[in-house]
């Protein structure tokens, strides 16, 4: 973690963790890869350990590399980890505290921006693209979780021999897609894996319980 983070940092130029964020937990061989689009937060407004805002608010579990074992799903009181706790639970047979050795979470971006527009997205993923492969390849997931992510941004960097494993379902009302699936290679690996979109946790984890995801994921996982 450390010579992955020091090489990211002299490729990117970026000065601190306030314009970037990689880890929310150890790296380690894990079940679930959890995958956001990028980091949120005002690069002005974050202190530079990345470990709290400039109001004082936690914005990561640990400014080092978390040895201690934190984990920002279970140790940060964000908007999104209320979602995605909705969905992690259940795959964890209703024991949280799994959460803290079976699922790793980051990004497909490591460029911290407050809103998505505020960088050109594209570019952040190809900066990151290298340094993500190295994390895939250490956690060797089997279950790959993208929240408010495309599957396509997914398997167009880091997959091949996708195919369909469920179709896509978008909620009417606020017209997101809130389920689809395929089963891919993952380059890294060589090794198959589950891709699954969900929407965005912090704007739509309500739907994760309204349309079962959970159950729907591991029903795929043991079929």
């Amino acid at each position: 973690m450390r010579s992955l983070e020091a090489r990211f940092l002299q490729a990117s130029g970026f000065a601190s963790r306030a314009a970037y964020k990689i880890y929310y937990c150890q790296v380690r061989p894990a079940s679930i890869l959890t995958l956001g689009i990028n980091p949120g937060g005002d690069p002005a407004n974050v202190n530079p350990d990345g470990r709290t805002n400039i109001d004082g608010s936690i914005a990561a579990a640990s400014a080092a590399l978390y040895e201690k074992n934190e984990h920002d799903v279970l140790d940060c009181s964000w908007p999104e980890n209320g979602g995605l706790l909705k969905v992690l639970t259940p795959l964890m047979d209703g024991d949280a505290t799994r959460i803290r050795t079976n699922v790793v979470k980051t990004d497909l971006a490591f460029q911290r921006s407050a809103k998505k527009k505020d960088i050109v997205i594209g570019s952040a993923m190809n900066q990151a693209h290298d340094y993500l492969s190295e994390i895939i390849a250490a956690v060797q997931p089997s279950l790959v979780l993208l929240t408010g992510v495309p599957i396509t941004e997914f398997t167009g960097r880091y997959a091949s021999e996708s195919k369909v494993a469920a179709n896509q379902e978008r909620d009417p009302g606020v017209k997101q897609v809130v389920f689809e699936a395929s089963r891919v290679t993952l380059n890294s690996t060589g090794g198959n894996a589950l891709v699954v979109r969900l929407a965005h946790a912090s704007q739509f984890g309500w739907t994760y319980e309204r349309y079962g995801v959970a159950e729907k994921i591991s029903r795929l996982m043991h079929t």
